[in-house]
């Protein structure tokens, strides 16, 4: 066989490997806030690293920051997606041009844990109560619960930590009296001997982690938004597949080292509460708007679809679904 001359090589050198250079660059970049590595963000760095976004040919790249941060974050163009829809929610109440497209957790899972030494949420009265931001949703769930047992929110000192991760944190050095705290947070500081006073999800039925975006990005490049919320549900249809149970607790164990039977057991409770399309019931949405406007002291009143964009999430269900 006639050997090629050099020449030719190098040009088709020069040809292919460009190619494979873009081919490797195409995925979009996508820069996704979470507020911490707790299982509530579980669809969105699991989903990650099992290959669902790059299988929408996203490069998804995922930031921790607190709450008010991201949200400025966000506004600023800085950010294209945060998950913190509760601080979004607040946001976007007071004008600022975010939009929720997604609901993953149609409920919060936090738990309000307290120290070995506190027994009732009564005895929280003048202590240092823990929760991520004045606006955010553990913030307001912990305010429901002091109210639905009778007490003034203003007779508790709260203290902001800017993490859930920071909270736990907090509360097992003694700092914090209590504590809001996800999964698997709750569960293993409830394994330590911390009394679980009350689960946020029987006082605020707020919406847990989904996906805010920014009005202006959403114009600007519609299609990202798409593929996001795609990769997101093909996770979430993953991880509700009883088939892989198991691999999601040996997923939990790895990045978490806590024991199996916490493991499953928080596993277990943030499943219960995933959207199985990524929506949720207007009526609980309504629900949710005015707790918050009575929190914050919003007169102004509002709807789910002034603070809402679903059809982004119908048409990426569609297009899932084909």
């Amino acid at each position: 066989m006639k050997e090629l001359p050099a020449a030719v090589w190098l040009v088709a050198a020069l040809v292919l490997f460009p190619l494979v250079g873009w081919a490797a660059q195409s995925d979009t970049r996508a820069i996704i806030h979470i507020p911490t590595k707790s299982l509530t963000s579980m669809p969105l760095f699991f989903g990650k690293d099992k290959g669902f976004f790059a299988r929408e040919s996203v490069d998804a790249d995922l930031v921790l920051m607190s709450p008010p941060t991201a949200i400025a974050a966000l506004v600023a163009g800085e950010l294209d997606f945060s998950t913190t829809v509760g601080a979004g929610i607040s946001a976007s109440m007071r004008g600022l041009p975010i939009k929720r497209i997604l609901y993953i957790q149609q409920s919060v899972t936090f738990a309000l844990m307290a120290a070995p030494e506190i027994k009732s949420v009564r005895d929280l009265i003048g202590k240092q109560v823990g929760a991520v931001a004045l606006t955010d949703a553990t913030a307001i769930a912990a305010r429901e619960i002091i109210k639905g047992k009778g007490i003034d929110p203003s007779a508790v000192n709260f203290f902001y930590t800017q993490s859930t991760q920071s909270s736990r944190t907090a509360l097992m050095s003694g700092k914090l009296a209590a504590a809001m705290l996800p999964p698997p947070f709750a569960e293993e500081t409830q394994l330590k001997g911390f009394n679980r006073l009350a689960e946020a999800k029987d006082y605020a039925p707020l919406s847990g982690i989904g996906l805010l975006a920014s009005s202006e990005a959403l114009k600007k490049n519609p299609t990202k938004g798409l593929s996001v919320i795609r990769a997101v549900l093909r996770t979430m249809v993953y991880m509700r597949d009883p088939k892989n149970h198991r691999e999601l607790v040996d997923y939990v164990l790895k990045i978490h080292k806590i024991d199996s039977s916490v493991a499953t057991e928080a596993l277990a409770t943030v499943m219960a509460v995933y959207s199985n399309d990524g929506t949720k019931p207007r009526e609980a949405v309504q629900h949710e708007i005015d707790i918050y406007r009575e929190a914050l002291k919003i007169t102004k009143a509002f709807t789910p679809e002034e603070l809402e964009d679903m059809s982004y999430q119908k048409r990426a269900y569609e297009l899932l679904n084909r």
